[in-house]
């Protein structure tokens, strides 16, 4: 593939038609924290009616792009039209370029860097289109932007078919705590002589028939009441300057809120010195973080990388025992909604927090001995093969961002792309 090059702004237009939310009542409007890389997480998102101020229109298809700092990395196709944020690019390909392309090439670490060096301002800044316009972008035939974009798309879907897998199975997971731990579905058919759904006749012979009176109302007979703060241990995370961080990934990558959702980026600080072993996160860690929008940053993650440094405002969870880790695992996660809403409670700027005594005071049940282990021997292989599934997604998330600046600068071939592809997916 031959390759020349031109200035973005002769690929892309920047689309800056403003309207007024009341105006458009019905219509879904896009903020920031609603685009991941390369999807949007529409949890929450709201319409005309509760935005104010002027937003930018955006049609199917339109390639919206964070421009402050922090959200460089967020981009997606728009897969409807709506309105979004002013903090958002809302960018359209020219005649001859391929939308796929145009998408990833704006994903890349090419374009990123760019961006992020043309920003401007303190505390939170800004991208600016007259100095991105400029950069000089690698330019292919057309047919060979359609492969580009196609071949990267595929992995793409394919990633996302694991990510839908990985949540169906975390999904079973949940509802088998539910009808266990919440509703104590197995408890009250026994106690109405009824033979618990989904179980055998040894597994149901493990529940009790029965409920007794706890500060928490009734609770299954032999269960007991227990603080979330009492299920295991919450270290928070230092402060990211005790890190001395470096922009050479010289080191251990630095945990903030932002990579428990990115992965470790370009954009990830490191950091060479030695810190207690308590900040050092493992792979299977438990994080819970504490801090920011109670929509987006309050959250539950399974760490799937390698060894790295804990920033504050996340919990590295260290369960009393590793045969409670499922348990304790997924009754965070279930407790997500409880946990926003406390931080709602809390917002100042738009940020909240849940603390260690908020921990303290919010009480769930404990089951006894035997009921756990059956558990375990249920659930612990369903979420072990979940974050074998997420595990390859990243892979191929890795694989994509590798060949993602060689593909769309000419410097690989199709061919030689699609054998490496299919050597990861084997």
């Amino acid at each position: 593939m031959s390759t020349q090059h031109l200035r973005f702004g002769d690929c892309a237009t920047l689309v800056r038609s403003s309207i007024f939310p009341s105006d458009y009542p019905d219509e879904p409007y896009i903020a920031l924290e609603h685009i991941d890389q390369g999807q949007l997480s529409l949890n929450g998102y709201a319409f005309g009616r509760n935005a104010d101020s002027q937003k930018i229109r955006f049609s199917k298809g339109d390639i919206l792009f964070g421009k402050l700092r922090p959200y460089f990395r967020k981009a997606v196709i728009a897969p409807f039209s709506g309105m979004c944020s002013t903090d958002i690019w809302v960018v359209r390909p020219k005649a001859g370029i391929d939308r796929n392309f145009l998408f990833y090439w704006m994903a890349s670490d090419l374009f990123v860097n760019h961006a992020s060096d043309a920003s401007e301002g303190t505390r939170m800044p800004r991208a600016k289109w007259d100095v991105v316009e400029q950069i000089k972008i690698p330019f292919i035939s057309s047919h060979s932007q359609q492969e580009v974009g196609s071949i990267l798309k595929t992995l793409d879907d394919r990633i996302a078919l694991l990510r839908e897998t990985n949540s169906t199975l975390e999904a079973i997971a949940q509802a088998l705590f539910k009808s266990w731990f919440v509703d104590y579905d197995p408890v009250r058919a026994k106690k109405e002589g009824r033979e618990p759904e989904g179980m055998d006749t040894d597994a149901a012979a493990l529940f009790p028939d029965s409920f007794e009176e706890s500060e928490l109302g009734l609770v299954p007979q032999g269960w007991r009441v227990s603080s979330v703060y009492d299920l295991a241990q919450y270290i928070n995370g230092a402060a990211y300057k005790a890190f001395e961080p470096n922009s050479e990934q010289k080191g251990l990558p630095i945990i903030k809120i932002a990579e428990l959702k990115a992965g470790v980026t370009s954009q990830t600080g490191f950091s060479e010195i030695s810190m207690p072993l308590k900040y050092k996160i493992n792979t299977k860690d438990i994080l819970f973080s504490w801090s920011g929008n109670p929509d987006t940053s309050i959250d539950v993650f399974v760490w799937p990388h390698c060894d790295a440094w804990l920033n504050q405002h996340i919990f590295r969870v260290v369960p009393n025992a590793e045969q409670e880790r499922s348990f304790v695992l997924l009754t965070l996660k279930y407790l997500m909604p409880v946990f926003a809403e406390i931080a709602r409670n809390k917002q100042t700027t738009g940020l909240g927090h849940v603390t260690i005594a908020d921990l303290k005071r919010l009480q769930v049940i404990f089951p006894c001995h035997i009921v756990l282990e059956k558990w375990n021997e249920l659930v612990d292989p369903l979420l072990e093969q979940a974050f074998i599934v997420m595990q390859k997604a990243r892979t191929l998330a890795s694989i994509r961002d590798t060949l993602l600046p060689r593909l769309i600068s000419g410097q690989l071939r199709l061919p030689e792309a699609e054998a490496i592809i299919e050597e990861a997916t084997a």
